[in-house]
């Protein structure tokens, strides 16, 4: 059988601003134009069979502002996330959404590194000549410490609102998985959400309590996640695009 070549995605070019733009257009029998731009920057364009490419383009440029915000962003949190940890002076980290900036003290008297923030900077005291690998742990370890007090308060704010009490709660660390919640009613959580800032922790929270009630994604669900925390499509969003950024990889 022969492909119908209308519904074949076509490569198209166009000038926004002082930009080359590549996008993908993409006929169908659909009824209005859309234009989606994917995590990769790929922008892509699906509109109804005969509409014509100078009314497609005119809809590009005047959404040109947009893409190329959009674009930027994409390019700008690529340019982060390739860039790994080396754990040295003037590095950023963050913290419950707020950049610090690393800053390492030598000491002849330490036998272990110890972690604190002052003013816009993450202080880490060491010995001389310590491994950088175990700066990452010894600074992990105070991030996963920070996490569980916060977690624990969080956790017992929003369950009097609730009217639910999870089991067991444990602290975990996953690639992309946030949190989870069990049957029986016990919690997980990644340690990672320390460095998101607390709104984003909060949905996080509230969303696994709420599965306390409704083990599911169900409507009913999200008007109880809603009902308890109205912003939460913008933490959900946020984490669903910057996720990946807190690591200390």
């Amino acid at each position: 059988m022969k492909k119908n070549k209308q519904n074949t995605p076509k490569v198209c070019t166009i000038l926004l601003a002082d930009r080359e733009l590549q996008y993908t257009l993409k006929r169908s029998s659909r009824r209005t134009v859309g234009i989606a731009i994917e995590k990769n920057g790929l922008v892509k364009v699906a509109c109804p069979n005969y509409t014509s490419e100078s009314y497609i383009n005119q809809l590009l440029l005047n959404k040109m502002q947009w893409i190329l915000e959009k674009l930027a962003n994409i390019e700008a949190k690529e340019s982060k996330t390739k860039k790994a940890k080396v754990f040295e002076d003037g590095e950023y980290f963050s913290y419950l959404g707020k950049e610090y900036k690393l800053k390492l003290v030598g000491s002849i008297d330490l036998k272990r590194p110890t972690v604190w923030l002052e003013d816009e900077n993450f202080v880490i005291t060491l010995p001389i000549n310590f491994e950088k690998e175990k700066i990452r742990n010894s600074l992990k370890l105070w991030y996963v410490e920070r996490f569980k007090l916060l977690i624990e308060e969080r956790i017992n704010n929003y369950s009097k609102i609730i009217g639910v009490y999870p089991q067991r709660i444990t602290i975990r660390e996953q690639k992309t998985r946030w949190g989870s919640c069990s049957a029986k009613g016990n919690l997980n959580f990644n340690w990672k959400l320390i460095m998101a800032s607390l709104e984003v922790l909060d949905y996080v929270v509230i969303h696994e309590l709420c599965h306390m009630k409704e083990m599911n994604h169900s409507k009913e669900f999200w008007k109880l996640v809603e009902y308890i925390f109205p912003q939460y499509k913008k933490c959900r969003a946020w984490l669903k695009e910057n996720g990946d950024l807190l690591s200390l990889e």
